[in-house]
């Protein structure tokens, strides 16, 4: 991972805080809280059960079309958004009290498995840059095609992967 991270530094500045945010092996909930000074609130923008795809499918290790919920939110502290962040999680891997408590709370992933005490590892697949959308612009409160920062993990839980989230920041913010 420090090699790859390494190489995204060779194209782009990275701060110790953007090094954090991209690497870290724990919810980013609580760093994202100490950088900005208040607590984090999630809003759920978009939540769907939907059929895998192959390559959602693959990261999950499922079958392809197999159900999974689809959830998309942001991230904000008491200024501002600060991630906008997707997640897969397969239906036939949710208990019971973890499945109701993703599709009905506007919180985040690493509070809510806190609260359920589901003790599990995070594991980076990558990350990367890209360049603001009108959309994310506009969510971020942003110039269209300022420079985003990407990371990509899976939660493992039970030694199979229970969510396979995606997470998106304004390399400016950090």
């Amino acid at each position: 991972m420090i090699a790859e991270l390494e190489k995204l530094a060779s194209r782009v500045k990275l701060s110790p805080v953007h090094r954090i945010l991209l690497t870290t092996d724990g919810s980013i909930t609580r760093i994202l809280e100490a950088l900005d000074g208040c607590e984090v609130r999630v809003e759920t923008v978009l939540q769907e059960v939907v059929k895998a795809t192959p390559e959602i499918a693959g990261v999950l290790q499922i079958d392809a079309r197999e159900e999974v919920n689809y959830r998309v939110v942001n991230l904000s502290s008491c200024r501002r958004t600060l991630v906008r962040a997707t997640s897969y999680a397969p239906l036939s891997r949710l208990e019971p009290r973890f499945k109701e408590a993703v599709m009905r709370a506007d919180k985040p992933i690493g509070k809510i498995m806190a609260e359920l005490e589901i003790e599990s590892r995070r594991e980076i697949l990558g990350f990367s840059t890209l360049k603001a959308s009108s959309q994310l612009a506009r969510i971020f409160g942003i110039a269209q095609g300022e420079l985003l920062l990407e990371r990509s993990y899976v939660i493992i839980y039970r030694r199979a992967p229970l969510l396979y989230i995606t997470e998106v920041f304004p390399h400016s913010f950090f």
